[in-house]
């Protein structure tokens, strides 16, 4: 009986280092793959609330850049913004932020160009419409 226990423990036991490893350790999603971006989009009341933000595993520096144009009953707007950034390693850095009015259409761009070499990053928003 001890040798079937001991059979079937030597092949879960790779299953358990697995579940381990996606369990905890190394952070998932946008860190686990290197520097990335993106446009975080909230409601809040009657406005939109756009924030431009990278992450980093390591510290990393870079400039950017975010256009937003928002377009309407009322008219037209367009904003942009950018400059360097420092971002500490593993936390989500803000780069800007921006509040709209939740009426009618709007879209957003960030480019980020890293310092260290790393692909530019790039990402878009917006409610689909053309402005």
């Amino acid at each position: 009986m001890s040798r079937i226990l001991m059979t079937s423990l030597a092949a879960l036991l790779p299953l358990g280092f697995a579940w381990g490893a996606a369990a905890g350790g190394e952070p998932q999603g946008a860190y686990s793959q290197g520097p990335s971006c993106d446009i975080r989009v909230v409601r809040e009341g009657g406005s939109l609330v756009l924030e431009g933000l990278v992450f980093a595993p390591m510290p990393a520096a870079g400039s950017y850049e975010l256009k937003i144009s928002q377009g309407g009953h009322a008219g037209q707007s367009s904003i942009r913004q950018g400059g360097d950034f420092e971002a500490g390693p593993g936390v989500d850095a803000s780069l800007g932020v921006v509040s709209l009015s939740d009426q009618g259409g709007y879209a957003a761009t960030l480019i980020v160009h890293w310092h260290d070499g790393a692909p530019d990053c790039t990402r878009h928003v917006g409610t689909g419409r053309t402005l």
